[in-house]
């Protein structure tokens, strides 16, 4: 993965260290932010709490994940979607939401199995 500190968007220190609700993202979605054309959700291992976001900017749309780890939100990836159509646009994004999903659920098992040897 690469480094997207120079895109990444500048209001992820405003979020909270937390999973965050489908209202915030609605919120993100509807800002007054005008390089902001959209966000969606993505359904988390939490029912109600979303943990991966798609961000649809001006050039760029970013996937956003909540690092339990590190608790704080980050780029997962970005990729250039000018020449996507929605549709297409959010199938990419889900993928890299899955992705990023199987792999932290993994992540979270082995460390239950660290942290509990009776698991």
């Amino acid at each position: 993965m690469s480094d997207d500190s120079e895109t990444s968007p500048s209001f992820l220190s405003s979020l909270p260290n937390q999973p965050i609700t489908d209202d915030i993202v609605r919120q993100i979605a509807e800002s007054d932010n005008p390089k902001i054309r959209g966000a969606m959700g993505f359904p988390g291992s939490t029912p109600g709490a979303i943990e991966a976001f798609l961000l649809n900017m001006e050039a760029k749309t970013h996937v956003i994940v909540f690092d339990p780890s590190a608790e704080r939100w980050r780029v997962y990836e970005s990729f250039e979607s000018e020449e996507l159509s929605h549709d297409e646009m959010v199938d990419r994004a889900s993928d890299l939401a899955n992705e990023w999903l199987t792999e932290s659920l993994s992540d979270r098992i082995a460390a239950e199995e660290e942290t509990d040897p009776d698991a």
